[in-house]
Formats: C-alpha cells, sequence, structure tokens
C-alpha cells in the first residue's frame, strides 16, 4: 500500500489487475483438477468453490505516515484506512459477481514479506520509516498506544471490511491473571475485535533445557543466562534468535504492556 499511495495510483484499477491475476492462477488449477493432477480435491478434502483468492494487505500504516497522518486511534487516520480498505472490499464483492468465484481481503501477516516490501519499496525510492512493515493497524514500537486503541483499530469500525481476516496480535510482559482475561475479552467484545492472541515471551534455557512461561534473564532451574526467548513472530511460536534479522529487529521495538495498564 504504501507505493501505492506515494504513486497516487487509482487503487481500484489497481485491484482489478490483482484479480485478473489471481482468476488467471485459479483457471490453472482447475485446468490441473481437470486433468486429475490435484486428487485431494476429488477426494472432497478440499473445495474449490469454496476457496478465495485473497487480497493482501501490508504497508498501510507506512503509506499513511507519508501522507503526514498520524497513525493510531484517531478520526483521520482510521478514515483513511477505511477509505482504502472499502475500495478493495467493494472492488472485491464486484469481482465476485463477474468471475464467479470468491475474493476476500485480509491484512496479512506478512512475516517475511514485511521485511522484504520495506526492503524493495527502499531501493526504489520510495520513503521507508522503517526496516519492516507494520503488520498490524498500529505501530508496534509505539508506547503511546494503549491495549484499548488496539482492539479499536482492530475493532468492527475497521474489520468489517477484512472478510479475510485481520489478528491483533497483543503484547504482554506477563501472563493474564483471569480478572485481566476477562477484562480483555470484554474490551474485545465492545470494540468488536474478533480475532485477537495474547504473546507472553516465554523463557527458553539453552543450558538445561527449561521452559517457563514467564518473561525471565537467567533461568529459574539452573541460573543459567544462556537463555532465549520464544514469542510469535506473527502467526507462530518461535524462538526469536531464530527469526529473520528483519522480523528480531522489528521484534526489538515491539511494546509490550504491563498488568497494570491492563485495569483500565
Amino acid at each position: 500500500m504504501n507505493r501505492l499511495i506515494q504513486d497516487g495510483r487509482d487503487l481500484s484499477s489497481e485491484v482489478q489487475k490483482i484479480h485478473k491475476y489471481q482468476v488467471a492462477y485459479r483457471r490453472l488449477i482447475e485446468e490441473y483438477k481437470a486433468a486429475g493432477a490435484l486428487p485431494v480435491y476429488d477426494a472432497g478434502f478440499i473445495s474449490l468453490d469454496k476457496q478465495f483468492l485473497t487480497l493482501g494487505v501490508n504497508g498501510l500504516a507506512e503509506a499513511a505516515e507519508f501522507l503526514g497522518i498520524e497513525v493510531g486511534n484517531n478520526r483521520k487516520y482510521k478514515d483513511f484506512v477505511r477509505a482504502q480498505l472499502q475500495v478493495i472490499y467493494e472492488q472485491n464483492r464486484t469481482a465476485s459477481k463477474h468471475f464467479k468465484c470468491q475474493f476476500n481481503t485480509e491484512f496479512v501477516p506478512a512475516e517475511n514479506l514485511g521485511v522484504k516490501n520495506a526492503k524493495w519499496d527502499r531501493q526504489d525510492g520510495y520513503l521507508v520509516n522503517r526496516d519492516c512493515y507494520n503488520s498490524y493497524l498500529y505501530l508496534v514500537e509505539n508506547t503511546n498506544t494503549t491495549h484499548i486503541d488496539k482492539f479499536i483499530l482492530h475493532g468492527k469500525e475497521l474489520n468489517q471490511y477484512l472478510d479475510g481476516g485481520s489478528a491483533l496480535h497483543l503484547n504482554l510482559e506477563e501472563t493474564l491473571t483471569y480478572k485481566n482475561a476477562l477484562n480483555l475479552l470484554n474490551i474485545a467484545a465492545k470494540a468488536g475485535c474478533n480475532y485477537f492472541c495474547v504473546n507472553v515471551k516465554i523463557t527458553i534455557c539453552n543450558t538445561c533445557e527449561a521452559i517457563d512461561k514467564r518473561t525471565l534473564h537467567a533461568c529459574p532451574s539452573c541460573g543459567s543466562e544462556d537463555i532465549d526467548h520464544g514469542t510469535r513472530v506473527i502467526g507462530y511460536l518461535k524462538r526469536v534468535s531464530a527469526f529473520s534479522k528483519g522480523r528480531r529487529d522489528e521484534h526489538a521495538l515491539r511494546h509490550y504492556h504491563t498488568h497494570a495498564r491492563l485495569h483500565n
């Protein structure tokens, strides 16, 4: 999205180009299926008619920054995001009727692509403010964005256009108490955030291989300081040391909320 906004391109036209590419790919799948090369479909495990052609969105926060819009829970930013997502959503609906197949939109995790997109855009001369495009509707490094702000940004006002998915990843310094977990569920319900998860950095000892659900800087079992932390890159649990370099740098910027702030 950052590149499209900086080029001043018409988003509807760009989405229509993507639709043509996606439909061409689907036609290849149909040919493979007709030739008997995709037995998983013939066996009934997958239905081609129920599969979506998904448009993935990445770099939207960076596009807003280019336009001088503050990224966060404010009206100007939310209006900008909604305007972009609504165009894609409506084009998808039109394409579904025209091509007789299903399209949807996802705010993609971009585990590796967030780094690559930022790199490619910077190489081509675009304004890029960080080495990894945000995979969320907020900036991971912004300590002023509260947990409530994040639920609102990933709530019904904007995710109504993300029919392919949008996950809020809430980073916390320690495991939730029962009371705080209930508070978060109530906040999610009120905001209309239908998909969120909690990330807490677990501690993994490289010496004795003990694992502790808390975020520590020494092993509680053997006292070794040769430890690693495990958390989600975006969608799956992994050792931080095993992240790609770009994702390790992005992870170092992530703000982890404390329990005290979750009472608000």
